[in-house]
């Protein structure tokens, strides 16, 4: 009904950090667009004539602004898994469960299906405390320690850990071939500040009253987490999860490809060929942002250990 009007629509799909949110800019020439009611579902389709729509995702509305003399309005939506109780304060206490059964467990309170990563579901906890805090940033807390992301996303309540080569299901792990005419341009970068050699965690033995450490890695440089753990297998999965983080983060790819790919998505595979040998081989897709304006496009951003 505002097609004449659309100046941008803008959707972000991250790998688990941060919710999928749409940004749509019109142009409010004479005042004439109304607002969307807050919490107004949007489903958002993207594609060409020729080769159809292809479902984006559903959002709810839960910004709106606008800017002047030349008029336009801008409405912002967060995928409309992460509103409601899944966002509110609980405070309870979780005993000998696993990460599965927690996951679960905290789907259903919010209407959703748990989904876990078979090579960290089965991770159990002796006591975890959860006060004051949101189911979801209390999963994704002990999502971290795991190296994993927790993320709502199509009625699915998803816990992957990052770098897996299966999906959830057990099947491979989607892998998008591109190659240097797929691409309209692009960058690559290498920190040496996330470089690390070894990560020790500490954990606190009460039978000898002390602190223990436990190490991975043997190289330099080292790093020590602050955080004092209760037992010598969480410290160890806290240094495992580190060290990945480490490596993993260490170079990044960003690039905008040469044609609208609604199959691209965050947290899945990307294998470069013939773009470069210095970034060719396998990337984790962390970032994924389609924009339709003056025409439809793609664009990436992946992450992955030292080149």
């Amino acid at each position: 009904m505002f097609q004449d009007r659309l100046v941008e629509l803008e959707i972000v799909d991250e790998d688990g950090e941060s919710a999928d949110r749409v940004r749509i800019v019109v142009d409010d020439r004479q005042d004439r667009v109304a607002l969307p009611e807050m919490d107004t579902l949007l489903q958002v389709w993207l594609g060409y004539r020729e080769t159809g729509l292809s479902m984006m995702g559903q959002f709810a509305v839960d910004g709106r602004g606008g800017e002047g003399p030349v008029r336009r309005l801008t409405i912002e939506a967060t995928a409309a898994d992460m509103k409601g109780g899944i966002r509110a304060p609980r405070t309870r206490a979780w005993q000998d469960k696993a990460l599965s059964e927690i996951v679960r467990t905290i789907a259903a309170e919010a209407g959703l299906r748990g989904v876990v990563s078979a090579a960290i579901a089965d991770i159990r906890w002796p006591y975890l405390a959860q006060t004051a805090e949101s189911n979801l940033h209390f999963l994704r807390r002990i999502a971290q320690t795991l190296d994993a992301t927790a993320k709502p996303a199509g009625g699915t309540l998803l816990v992957s850990r990052r770098g897996d080569d299966s999906t959830v299901g057990g099947d491979p792990m989607p892998n998008g071939i591109l190659t240097a005419r797929d691409l309209v341009e692009w960058t690559w970068a290498e920190d040496g500040r996330e470089k690390v050699g070894r990560v020790d965690a500490l954990w606190s033995d009460v039978d000898a009253a002390a602190k223990q450490t436990v190490s991975v890695g043997d190289g330099d440089p080292a790093t020590t987490l602050r955080h004092v753990h209760a037992s010598e297998a969480e410290a160890r999965r806290a240094a495992e999860a580190e060290f990945r983080r480490r490596a993993r983060g260490q170079t990044t790819f960003s690039a905008e490809l040469a044609r609208f790919s609604p199959q691209v998505i965050a947290g899945a595979r990307m294998t470069l060929t013939g773009v470069s040998g210095k970034c060719d081989g396998q990337w984790d897709l962390t970032r994924v942002t389609h924009t339709l304006s003056d025409g439809l496009r793609t664009a990436v951003e992946a992450k992955r250990g030292v080149l």
